[in-house]
């Protein structure tokens, strides 16, 4: 352990202490006038039983001590007797010695057994009534055996144990809150990761139509510069099909792996719509909000479909989301999705109130390359892919198609896709269900 660490752990043993001696002081008393049930012997085992990365020894001792000087100064300066304050107090020696001894042991225990926190009541009962019975013991000797002490030490230790047992037990549960929340959190990370490796695997799969057709042009270059007896320009031409040729085969090993790694993911269960459009609206207000606007999508669905094809269906609305997002104007964008279903197909609606489409623009939205997005502060301009890719999901994927129409201040894209490409079935509610 390093000097760093070993000073972390005696500044929070010392604030430990601290704590639990100014709460001792909040106390009221039972049975005797010097027998004081205080707050701190209900936050003491909690703290004990909670924290972690303090000296034991330290908070046991520095407690112990503390709270008897605290105690004693008190009952000095309310009644001016030193020697009587002593006597009075010093008895809470042994309750706070009994009491983290025991505890300590327990939580040893505890640990080896791996015994949770609900399964602590009783436990922590019987300490807090032995510790409770050997501070009164110490006082009024015999008389700690008279019913009526050993039922109000009992009272004491099942009130004081259960407020302890409530505490843990609210920790856990907030505790699993927090992780539960965590993992929804990284789940839907997961899952729109996965979406957008998604659309960079089927343009990759598109590009290698490409890379394959222009090496066979350099090949096809290179045999016409040798018949024509060029040996440089075809020596040329035959190092750019070669090297296409190169590329061509990491470009194959990256494709391959990502689809081996998402392989699996194809295969797992589906989704219902509403969960994909609940992980929707999450990240495009997230998105908005990196652009400096706000987006309020309005969600109108009759049928929460089980999705078979999830990643495919959710790259297409992301992606119509997306544009929607970064073609508006205003600071804030308003977007609906409807949902409806006729004669055996879906149809889905994504209708926006940003700045619309030109008409003659509306024949090549749909090609790669084309975008009307452009940062006139860096000169960038958008790649013009995202609505290419929506168009061959929806006819290649999903065997459907998808129409637009638009207007200054209006644009509606409109999906039609069968119902045998687009449900499936949830095992686990058939299961159950």
């Amino acid at each position: 352990m390093s000097m760093q660490e070993k000073k972390q752990m005696q500044e929070r043993s010392i604030l430990f202490s601290l704590v639990i001696i100014l709460l001792a002081q909040l106390n009221m008393n039972l049975l005797l006038a010097d027998f004081k049930i205080s707050i701190a012997a209900v936050c003491y085992p909690v703290f004990l039983l909670l924290l972690d990365n303090f000296s034991y020894l330290m908070v046991c001792l520095g407690t112990t001590i503390g709270v008897l000087v605290s105690r004693v100064f008190v009952f000095w300066m309310q009644n001016g007797n030193l020697r009587g304050s002593v006597a009075s107090c010093f008895p809470e020696v042994i309750f706070y010695l009994t009491y983290s001894i025991l505890v300590w042991f327990y939580v040893v225990y505890r640990k080896k057994k791996k015994i949770s926190h609900g399964e602590m009541l009783i436990p922590i009962l019987l300490i807090d009534y032995i510790s409770n019975f050997l501070e009164l013991l110490c006082r009024i000797q015999i008389e700690a055996f008279d019913g009526k002490s050993q039922l109000g030490i009992f009272c004491i230790a099942c009130l004081r144990s259960g407020l302890v047992w409530c505490v843990l037990t609210a920790f856990d549960q907030y505790r699993l809150f927090l992780q539960k929340k965590d993992h929804e959190e990284r789940y839907q990370r997961l899952l729109l990761l996965i979406s957008k490796l998604n659309d960079e695997v089927v343009w990759m799969k598109k590009n290698t139509v490409l890379i394959e057709e222009t090496m066979r042009t350099a090949y096809f270059l290179y045999d016409q510069l040798k018949e024509e007896e060029k040996e440089e320009e075809a020596g040329a031409a035959l190092k750019v099909a070669r090297d296409i040729h190169e590329i061509k085969k990491e470009y194959l090993l990256i494709m391959r792996g990502l689809s081996t790694a998402m392989e699996k993911e194809y295969e797992a269960d589906g989704m219902f719509l509403s969960e994909i459009f609940r992980i929707l609206n999450l990240s495009m207000m997230g998105a908005a909000e990196e652009k400096g606007k706000q987006v309020q999508i309005a969600l109108e669905y009759n049928d929460d479909i089980y999705i078979k094809k999830q990643y495919h269906f959710m790259s297409v609305f992301r992606n119509l989301l997306m544009n929607a997002v970064e073609a508006g104007e205003k600071e804030e964008v308003h977007i609906t999705i409807r949902e409806k279903k006729e004669e055996g197909k879906y149809w889905f609606q994504v209708e926006d109130d940003g700045p619309g489409i030109s008409e003659e623009n509306q024949e090549e939205v749909f090609l790669a390359g084309f975008s009307t997005k452009i940062n006139y502060q860096t000169g960038e301009i958008a790649r013009g892919l995202g609505l290419n890719l929506v168009k061959d999901l929806v006819e290649q994927h999903f065997q459907g198609k998808i129409l637009l129409e638009a207007v200054p201040g209006h644009t509606v894209f409109s999906i039609c896709i069968p119902e045998d490409q687009l449900e499936g079935e949830d095992d686990e509610y058939l299961s159950v269900g």
